[in-house]
C-alpha cells in the first residue's frame, strides 16, 4: 500500500480542495474514500492481521471523536424535546430491528448456526454518526428531526455492542439455544449504566474544572482544544476500566460537557469535528482497501437481499413501529426509518468479532455482509441525503 500512498494523498488533498463542489453533486466523503480504498485494495492483495488491527483502533478513535463532537450540540432544551422519540427508537426500535433482522437472516441463511444469525442481525442494527453528518448539517431539515437522529445514532452504537458481544460469545462457545435472556440483560445494563455514569460524572466534573481554570486564566488558550482530546480519551478508557460501554460514555460526556462548560464549546466542537473528519476519511479508505475487494468478489444474491432488506425493510419497519403513538407524522417516521446509515460501527464491530472471537465459524461471511452493507449504505444514503427535504416533504421549523 505504501507504493500507492503518494497518489492516495494527492486524491485526498484534491477532495478537500473541491469538497463543496463535489458534495453539491450528491457525492459524499464516504463514497469518495471507499472508492479510493477499493482501487488500492484490488492492487495490494489481502489484508494482514496487523493492518486489520490498525483499522480497528483507528475506527474506535474516529467514532469516539465524532460521537463526542455531535453530542456537544445537544443542549438541555433539545434533550428534553427529543427524549421521547429518541428513547423509543433506542429502547424499542433497536431491539425490534435485531428481532426483525434475525427473522430475515434466518430465512436467507437457514444453514447458519442460530447465534451467528443473531450476531449478524446485531451487527446490522447500529447506525452511523459519521455517515449522518450530511443530514445534521442540512438546515432545511427541522432541527427536532436532526437532533433526534443525532441522539439515536450517538447512543445506539453503545446499545448494540452488548448484543454483539453476547451473541458472539455464544456463537464462539457453540452453546445451545438454552442460554437465557438474563445474561444479556445484565450485560446490557452493566455496559449502559456504567458507561453512562462515567460519561455523565466525567463530563460534568471536567466541564466545571475547565470553567474554574479558564476563569482564573490558569490554562493556556492554545491548549483548551487539546485538553478536549484528552477528555475524550479519558472518558473512553475510563469507561472501559470499569467495564462500561465506551461509546455511550463519550456521547453522554459530550452532552454533559457541552451543557456545563462556559463558552468556546463551539470552537472545541469544530476542532474535534476537523480531527474526526480527517480520521473518518482514513477509516473509510481502510474499509475500502482492506475489506471491500473481498466483499465484492464474494457478493451474491443472498448478500444483496440481506443488505437490501436490512436497509429497506428492517430498519424502517422497526422505527415506524417504535414511534407509533408519539404524534410523529408518517413522513417523519419514514424519514427516521430511512436515515439509519450503516457505517463505522457496523464495520468496527464486525472486525472486533473477527479479532476477538476465534470460535465464530462464519466470520468471512459476516465480514462480507457487514462491509457490503457499509458500501451500499454510503451510496444510497449519501445520494438521498441532499434530497431529503424534497423526498419526505419536510418543512423547516420557524
Amino acid at each position: 500500500m505504501e507504493h500507492s500512498l503518494v497518489y492516495v494523498l494527492l486524491a485526498m488533498l484534491a477532495y478537500c480542495m473541491f469538497s463543496a463542489r463535489i458534495s453539491a453533486t450528491g457525492i459524499t466523503m464516504p463514497m469518495v474514500f471507499l472508492a479510493l480504498g477499493i482501487c488500492v485494495g484490488f492492487t495490494e492483495g489481502a489484508p494482514t492481521t496487523d493492518t486489520v488491527t490498525v483499522f480497528h483502533h483507528l475506527a474506535e478513535v474516529t467514532l469516539a471523536l465524532v460521537l463526542f463532537a455531535d453530542a456537544t450540540n445537544l443542549r438541555r432544551e433539545a434533550v428534553a424535546q427529543i427524549s421521547g422519540r429518541a428513547t423509543r427508537m433506542l429502547l424499542i426500535g433497536l431491539p425490534l430491528a435485531i428481532v426483525l433482522g434475525f427473522g430475515v437472516n434466518l430465512l436467507l441463511l437457514p444453514h447458519w448456526p442460530i447465534w451467528e444469525v443473531l450476531l449478524l442481525a446485531a451487527l446490522l442494527a447500529p447506525t452511523d454518526a459519521a455517515l449522518g453528518q450530511s443530514i445534521q448539517s442540512d438546515e432545511r431539515i427541522p432541527k427536532l428531526l436532526r437532533n433526534t437522529l443525532n441522539a439515536e445514532s450517538g447512543l445506539n452504537d453503545g446499545l448494540a455492542l452488548p448484543f454483539v458481544i453476547f451473541f458472539a460469545s455464544l456463537a464462539a462457545s457453540h452453546v445451545g439455544t438454552e442460554a437465557g435472556a438474563g445474561d444479556l440483560f445484565r450485560l446490557v445494563a452493566q455496559q449502559i449504566v456504567l458507561g453512562g455514569l462515567v460519561g455523565l460524572l466525567g463530563g460534568i466534573a471536567i466541564g466545571k474544572l475547565r470553567n474554574y481554570a479558564s476563569a482564573r486564566n490558569m490554562m493556556e488558550p492554545g491548549l483548551e482544544q487539546v485538553a478536549t482530546l484528552f477528555l475524550v480519551a479519558f472518558i473512553f478508557f475510563g469507561a472501559e476500566h470499569v467495564h462500561g460501554n465506551s461509546f455511550v460514555a463519550v456521547f453522554i460526556a459530550g452532552i454533559a460537557f457541552g451543557n456545563t462548560s462556559d463558552g468556546k464549546v463551539s470552537q472545541m466542537r469544530h476542532f474535534l469535528e476537523g480531527d474526526g473528519q480527517f480520521l473518518a476519511m482514513l477509516s473509510f479508505f481502510f474499509i475500502g482497501a482492506l475489506f471491500l475487494p473481498t466483499a465484492l468478489e464474494h457478493m451474491n444474491l443472498t448478500v444483496v437481499l440481506l443488505v437490501g432488506l436490512s436497509l429497506l425493510v428492517v430498519r424502517p419497519l422497526a422505527i415506524w413501529l417504535s414511534l407509533m403513538g408519539t404524534g410523529t407524522s408518517p413522513r417523519e417516521r419514514l424519514f427516521y426509518g430511512w436515515f439509519g446509515p450503516r457505517g463505522l460501527a457496523t464495520a468496527l464491530f464486525a472486525v472486533f468479532v473477527v479479532l476477538d472471537f476465534d470460535g465464530v465459524e462464519r466470520t468471512s461471511g459476516i465480514l462480507v455482509v457487514a462491509m457490503t452493507a457499509v458500501m451500499v449504505s454510503a451510496v444510497v444514503h449519501g445520494l438521498t441525503a441532499k434530497k431529503a427535504p424534497e423526498i419526505f416533504r419536510l418543512a423547516k421549523e420557524e
